[in-house]
């Protein structure tokens, strides 16, 4: 049975039973304005739930995806260096060897915020008015061996620590990153040059990490 017959038997069942009853309206006009009603609270719902879907949609509510609050399809990068405050004041940072020239300003933060003090540059060298300019094969400079030590791990990790209480007073370790230019000329060794620089003197800074 439809709902064409179903109305039928309603509007029949309605004739039986006013049959007797005198009514200034005809039972079929009441029967279509009922069906008028009820088209219009289905419209008024549909609407209701269209209005919801969009306003979910702009609000990013759960359920609802919401394409710029999703996470990307393959996940968050990972951070290019870990950073580790021990219990003896040292500063640990570990890198894999890929991540070594990901994020220098990242590094920088890093070790000033666990109180080494720093400056990360890249592509361009920084150092004190009467600073030498000699570094050994690694890049390190007069000093630096003193404040930073290396660990080469067995899962191809490298630890650097940093130890702020051998640091001369009124010094900070100078990093600076060879940028591609760079890299292409010495093929990464050295990959980057680490100096002890002065923080009370402006510094002279430029392209030639010799210099």
């Amino acid at each position: 049975m439809n709902a064409i017959d179903d109305d039928r038997d309603v509007l029949d069942a309605l004739r039986s039973s006013l049959d007797d009853v005198t009514m200034p309206v005809p039972v079929e006009h009441i029967v279509a304005e009922g069906h008028a009603v009820r088209r219009r609270r289905r419209r008024v719902a549909v609407a209701a739930v269209g209005v919801t879907a969009i306003a979910g949609l702009a609000l990013g509510v759960p359920g609802i995806g919401h394409p710029s609050t999703a996470p990307p399809s393959g996940g968050a990068e990972p951070a290019a260096f870990t950073v580790a405050k021990r219990t003896d004041g040292t500063v640990a940072v570990t890198w894999t060897k890929e991540q070594y020239f990901k994020d220098p300003a990242g590094l920088q933060k890093a070790l000033r915020d666990a109180g080494f003090p720093v400056l990360v540059k890249t592509g361009v060298f920084c150092k004190g008015p009467d600073d030498h300019t000699q570094v050994d094969e690694h890049g390190s400079g007069v000093g630096v061996e003193e404040v930073v030590k290396r660990e080469r791990r067995d899962d191809d990790t490298v630890v650097f620590i940093y130890d702020p209480a051998a640091m001369p007073a009124h010094t900070q370790l100078f990093i600076g990153y060879l940028d591609r230019a760079q890299l292409a000329v010495t093929e990464g060794r050295p990959g980057s040059v680490e100096r002890l620089v002065p923080t009370d003197v402006a510094l002279k800074c430029g392209t030639d990490w010799r210099s």
